[in-house]
């Protein structure tokens, strides 16, 4: 059975997953609503990415 919730802002989904040898349900991101900010600045966080550097795009509004 698939879950899947939704949090102010964020939609969340339970994946079973390995973490220290240990098998877990985790809440995983996977869509995002409204605006989301670092240090006051407006981004777009991204639900994947190949490298952590990939995981938000920052706005550039010159």
């Amino acid at each position: 059975m698939e879950h899947i919730i939704f949090s102010t802002g964020v939609h969340l989904q339970a994946v079973k997953c390995i973490i220290n040898g240990k098998k877990q349900w985790r809440w995983v991101a996977v869509g995002f609503e409204d605006d989301s900010f670092l240090n006051g600045k407006t981004i777009n966080p991204m639900e994947y990415a190949n490298e952590s550097r990939k995981m938000i795009q920052k706005f550039d509004c010159n």
